[in-house]
């Protein structure tokens, strides 16, 4: 991975947004305090891959917010690490889930632990890339495809947008089919994408994606 700098006032504002919630998870716009339904999907279509991939792997959630996909994970019987920047975030995963046997760590995903790099067989990413700005999403994708181990997959679920709509409005700002297709240029193999709609929409609701590195 090429050396990067932590993108300025991108990621500034998660711990701040955790303190303020003072463990009421309502005040977290995308806590659901279960795994997420599209990660639950997926697990219910792909059982036996997802439960052959589990045993005895390691597995990165990455942005982890209050810990539920990495104890789905952990289920499943990866060997779990699980990080997010918010100090506060990690906290609160630690006194939900006291006897967790994840590892949950607080990391920047610009800056993380060196031994991480390509050291994963499954990294789970869900709403990270939408919740930072069009400009560093290059450098997010490259940073989240350098934690796959060869021969590792990478789950990626995002509010979808058409790549017409250049310009979206956020916190967070929905991510295109072609910026996910930067896995693809970083080297990742696309495995299977998908599209979910809400009823009677034409915009995407969801993508779901998956990737493996040769």
């Amino acid at each position: 991975m090429s050396d990067r700098k932590k993108p300025d006032e991108t990621t500034a504002w998660f711990d701040p947004l955790y303190q303020k919630a003072e463990g009421d998870a309502e005040h977290i716009p995308w806590a659901r305090m279960k795994p997420h339904p599209e990660f639950s999907d997926w697990i219910r279509l792909h059982p036996a891959e997802s439960r052959a991939r589990g045993k005895g792997q390691r597995a990165l959630v990455v942005g982890c917010g209050l810990g539920d996909d990495a104890e789905e994970l952990v289920r499943l019987g990866f060997d779990v690490t699980a990080f997010d920047i918010s100090q506060t975030a990690i906290g609160w995963c630690r006194q939900r889930f006291p006897e967790s046997k994840v590892d949950y760590q607080v990391a920047d995903l610009f800056a993380p632990p060196p031994d991480w790099l390509a050291g994963f067989d499954f990294v789970l990413e869900i709403y990270t890339i939408q919740a930072l700005p069009l400009r560093v999403r290059p450098d997010a994708i490259r940073a989240i495809m350098d934690f796959v181990v060869p021969g590792g997959t990478l789950l990626a679920v995002c509010h979808g947008r058409p790549h017409r709509i250049r310009d979206p409005e956020g916190p967070p700002w929905p991510v295109s089919h072609e910026e996910l297709n930067l896995f693809k240029d970083y080297g990742l193999s696309e495995l299977s994408f998908e599209e979910n709609h809400s009823t009677g929409s034409v915009t995407p609701t969801y993508y779901r994606a998956l990737y493996r590195r040769p």
